[in-house]
């Protein structure tokens, strides 16, 4: 039987008036192709038979039997029913479908809209969203997929989010989990439940536990249940607020830890042990507020349940800075509160300062002025103690700058002043403090370009850019007329001494180009100071640094800096950072030297080792000390639809933490905190 197709607003005008006026209200025309079509002239029906193929929109039909009612613009539909749309496939044996509404009523449905797989008895498609009764959705596409989450009634909106209530997980055939509430965001990669169960040192065998909950992509966050061994039970709390007022973000955690009952903890540390925090920042236009509060219960918190944020930031501060831009300066209002009386801090209460960028104030002269003022009432808190040291401050720092090219010589000679009155200074007496300085920079600029045709590492390379920019400094600091001994030391205003040098950098930045981009190469800059007629050491050679970063193509890269001292003839600071990878390893290289402190180098390795199998490891070493401080090992196994993590840490080899974590393979991103992965320097690629 030879096909027939036929397009309705085009074919069945010529049939009826009525159903030509029907469907012209329809946007674009509905295609029907089948092998077997019988109209139904009276009805305004369109009967279609075997191998149906339906065409509407974005939104194509396949099917065994469809009845199409040109008069509502309706189709029922039966027989392997597949629905494919920009949102996702479904397939059913029977559904009504309407057109106009873009709305749908299925049997014995399966929905595929990636990550999400879906299977109900019946489901609804209302507008953009689909609702499963009596079904479950699951990331495994097999047909007995490894789990899924099971519930009554289940909302799918397609690249957006799901949402359910009174959710079962299954793994398998075996229910494990009951979640009374479930939304989780597709525009995410965090796992929407999270389990981590080891064993160390400190805390015995643990089980981390962390519940997502999602309100809405502006109102989300964290439930957290732990259990440690050997210190307790714990819980906690992160939500994540965002609206046109701002966004903000809430933190608890508390715990009553058995150590205490022991006596195996220091005598400052409580038995109820808790953080709170609190984060807020709002960005305008014209202005912005950025604030934190950190109140903990005791100064280890941190380094014994969060290790890593303590590694990040061992001090937070709790302040409020609030900003306003006006054209070409700003006006600014800090206050900042000690919230934790184990720490040593300066409070501002307040401290307001105005800005004036550095602009040109002069129409015949390249003449530039540039200044700070601020007023701050300070108080210097010392750690565990009442005793304090305050005053109040005004300090101006102003500058005057002259612009000019002499040919291929730019120079900038400048000169400036700082006031500063103290309310108070060590001797509590009121204090006025000024300081001269001036200076001059001289630079031009160099450059060659080399035509080629070669590659770098496989990166191809047509054409190199050389720039060279001898720059000569000269800057003077007179001697204050109040030294900074006399001074209470509140930031780094108070700690200003004599300075008279010379430097002079020769920077090196050579730029490659090929057919598809244009990067910086190489980035090389030594620089050398010589100071003059410095107190107790004459006029001599200080210091010589060295920056050196190579690009040469998006996989590999180094970026390093070193500090000479001339004197005493040795490197006083060295950062080397080196990285490169291939599809199925990756290498990063990173050693921090500080003389008579640290020389330490950190290793991280990333390596496939079969389609399913993949190794990771973090190592840091010291050699002043000459072992390991930390050394992690992860072995992950792809289990289809999950991913399985065994780690392993050492911390200063003797500290062993084992964990194991499961994600799932949609939503990889976890929240414990206990892996470490050296991510290297900048790569300005």
């Amino acid at each position: 039987m030879r096909r027939k197709k036929i397009f309705l607003l085009g074919i069945l005008s010529l049939l009826s008036f009525s159903i030509y006026s029907q469907e012209r209200k329809i946007s674009f025309p509905v295609v029907i192709d089948a092998e077997k079509v019988n109209f139904l002239q009276e009805e305004k029906k369109v009967i279609a038979q075997n191998k149906v193929k339906i065409n509407y929109e974005n939104i194509i039909i396949n099917c065994e039997k469809a009845v199409y009612d040109a008069k509502n613009n309706k189709a029922y539909l039966e027989g392997d029913i597949k629905i494919t749309s920009p949102k996702g496939t479904i397939f059913a044996q029977s559904a009504w479908y309407d057109f106009k509404k873009k709305h749908a009523q299925l049997e014995k449905i399966k929905i595929e809209s990636s990550p999400f797989y879906g299977r109900a008895k019946e489901a609804e498609k209302i507008e953009d969203r689909y609702l499963l009764k009596s079904g479950y959705v699951t990331t495994c596409e097999l047909e007995e997929p490894h789990y899924r989450l099971q519930a009554k009634k289940i909302i799918l909106y397609p690249h957006q989010k799901i949402i359910a209530k009174d959710v079962i997980l299954f793994v398998g055939k075996i229910p494990v989990f009951y979640f009374p509430y479930y939304v989780q965001s597709l525009k995410e990669k965090s796992s929407p439940f999270q389990l981590s169960a080891g064993k160390n040192k400190e805390w015995g065998y643990y089980l981390l536990s962390r519940y997502r909950y999602y309100f809405s992509s502006k109102s989300k966050g964290k439930i957290i249940l732990d259990w440690y061994e050997r210190r307790g039970l714990a819980e906690g709390l992160t939500h994540s607020l965002k609206n046109r007022w701002g966004s903000s973000l809430l933190k608890l955690y508390y715990l009553e830890d058995k150590f205490y009952e022991k006596g195996k903890l220091p005598s400052y540390v409580p038995f109820r042990r808790w953080n709170t925090q609190l984060f807020y920042s709002l960005k305008k236009k014209k202005y912005s507020l950025i604030s934190e509060f950190n109140k903990f219960s005791d100064k280890d918190f941190r380094k014994d349940f969060f290790y890593r944020e303590y590694e990040k930031e061992p001090h937070p501060l709790s302040y409020l800075l609030f900003d306003y831009y006006l054209p070409n300066s700003s006006l600014s209002l800090l206050v900042q509160k000690r919230a934790n009386h184990f720490f040593e801090e300066t409070e501002y209460l307040p401290k307001f300062e105005y800005n004036f960028y550095r602009q040109r104030v002069s129409k015949s002269l390249p003449l530039y002025f540039s200044s700070k003022d601020n007023f701050s009432n300070l108080t210097k808190k010392r750690a565990n103690s009442g005793e304090d040291d305050d005053s109040l401050r005004f300090h101006s720092q102003n500058l005057l700058s002259y612009s000019s090219q002499i040919k291929w010589l730019k120079l900038i000679p400048y000169v400036g002043g700082d006031f500063t009155y103290y309310s108070k200074n060590i001797y509590s007496q009121d204090t006025e403090r000024v300081v001269f300085r001036g200076g001059i920079d001289l630079s031009t600029k160099l450059y060659r370009v080399f035509k080629l045709d070669t590659s770098f590492l496989g990166e191809k390379i047509v054409k190199m850019r050389h720039i060279i920019t001898p720059i000569l400094s000269y800057g003077y600091i007179h001697p204050p007329t109040v030294s900074s001994s006399h001074l209470f030391q509140f930031d780094e205003i108070d700690n200003v001494s004599y300075r008279n040098s010379f430097s002079f950098t020769l920077e090196n930045r050579v730029e490659a180009k090929n057919d598809r981009k244009v990067w910086t190469f190489l980035y090389f800059s030594p620089s050398l100071e010589y100071k003059l007629k410095e107190k107790g050491r004459g006029s001599h050679f200080d210091s010589f640094k060295i920056d050196l970063e190579i690009y040469p193509k998006k996989e590999v890269f180094l970026d390093s800096d070193f500090w000479y001292d001339i004197e005493d003839r040795a490197f006083k600071q060295a950062n080397v950072d080196l990285g490169f990878q291939k599809d199925k390893y990756k290498v990063k290289f990173g050693h921090r030297y500080s003389r008579r402190e640290s020389s330490q180098s950190t290793l991280s390795l990333y390596y496939k080792i079969s389609p399913k199998w993949e190794f990771r490891n973090y190592l840091r070493y010291e050699f002043k000390e000459g072992k390991f401080k930390e050394q992690q090992y992860i072995l992950r196994r792809d289990l289809h639809c999950w991913l399985m993590d065994i780690g392993l840490d050492i911390d200063k080899e003797k500290n062993l933490t084992f964990w194991l974590i499961f994600r799932i393979k949609a939503f990889p991103k976890v929240h414990f905190g206990l892996e470490h992965t050296y991510h290297g320097a900048k790569k300005s690629y």
